[in-house]
């Protein structure tokens, strides 16, 4: 896909994130990485800060080149406890896992870990930077099968039929409970960009997260809740 299919592309589906993605990969197969790194940042709208064949080495460089999503090899050894690691260290970076065997139990397990989104193996190179755009604007396209697997695990962990579905502010990081808090208090998108230095883009997915992790369609939804509830 070129620049200009891209551009054609993300103004087609309204997709709002700062450009270029900053991007880290992470995966012990050297070919990946080199490959990834010198192809997709060939139309100027995906910036490769770094590639690391473990977790450790891209822990090192993660606060100092915050990168708005790090790649993840479904293959790579100690992948899923990396998600978590990561997380950990920078609540505001979109963790995608790539590679990934399109299966609703596979992709059921990496969101529960903490994935934002995946790349399914047969995915072609053309198709890589639309998905991360989709994923960082929030959007994550997935088989029908995918769904119906998601919509199982979230049926057997809500609630019992009839009842109203509760928030579960414990699942908020540090991050979104900080949205969260400046949400009740009425600060719109870029309000609360200014005031915790971060980009627009990266505060309208934490909002987006922070909704649905409360279940709640609106912001105004989470800041009744939040006024009702008092802090987190």
């Amino acid at each position: 896909m070129t620049k200009g299919h891209c551009a054609d592309y993300w103004a087609a589906n309204q997709i709002e994130v700062q450009l270029p993605l900053r991007i880290e990969i992470i995966s012990d197969i050297r070919f990946t990485r080199e490959s990834l790194s010198e192809l997709l940042p060939r139309d100027g709208v995906l910036s490769i800060l770094g590639s690391f064949a473990g977790l450790e080495e891209a822990l090192v460089t993660l606060r100092q080149r915050q990168p708005q999503i790090v790649m993840i090899d479904e293959a790579l050894p100690g992948g899923r406890a990396a998600i978590g690691q990561i997380r950990a260290e920078a609540p505001e970076v979109l963790v995608v896992v790539m590679a990934v065997t399109e299966t609703a139990e596979k992709i059921v397990t990496w969101a529960e870990l903490g994935a934002a989104g995946y790349i399914p193996k047969t995915a072609a190179l053309a198709d890589i930077a639309p998905a991360l755009l989709n994923i960082a604007g929030g959007r994550q396209a997935c088989t029908e099968n995918v769904a119906a697997g998601l919509m199982r695990r979230l049926s057997m962990v809500g609630p019992a039929a009839g009842k109203t579905r509760k928030p579960m502010p414990a699942l908020l990081t540090t991050r979104e409970r900080q949205i969260a808090q400046l949400v009740a208090s009425g600060l719109s998108n870029k309000d609360i960009a200014r005031h915790l230095n971060i980009g627009l883009a990266t505060t309208k997915t934490h909002v987006h997260h922070l909704l649905a992790k409360l279940n709640l369609e609106r912001r105004g939804q989470a800041a009744s809740w939040l006024n009702d509830h008092g802090n987190l």
